[in-house]
């Protein structure tokens, strides 16, 4: 019986990286999908005609600052995040880039 408790803590353990790994390589992922679109949004117009470029980049622009679509990398992550136990996050782009911006902001205006 001990040997399968130490056998059952040893496999937990060897695991306890797994879901810190997936969260920063989702992370990861996710921040290279929003700067393609962001990539996108201002190289197509350039390389495709009209017709094709307005309805692509309208379509990054709904999915980028619509409030009613749900980023299906956003709920896993926040998921994930769930199962660490840390807080979950409102949007990608909020958390990771505008947040850190005015914290950075604001300790520049104060010194």
């Amino acid at each position: 019986m001990v040997d399968q408790e130490g056998r059952r803590m040893h496999r937990e353990i060897g695991r306890a990286w797994v879901r810190p790994a997936l969260l920063m390589s989702l992370v990861v992922f996710h921040g290279f999908i929003v700067g393609s679109n962001i990539l996108a949004f201002f190289v197509v117009p350039f390389l495709e005609p009209w017709y094709v470029s307005v309805p692509i980049c309208s379509l990054v622009l709904l999915l980028t600052f619509s409030k009613v679509i749900d980023c299906p990398l956003t709920r896993l992550e926040n998921h994930i995040r769930q199962s660490l136990g840390m807080k979950r996050i409102g949007g990608f782009a909020g958390h990771y880039l505008i947040k850190p911006w005015r914290k950075l902001w604001q300790s520049q205006k104060v010194s």
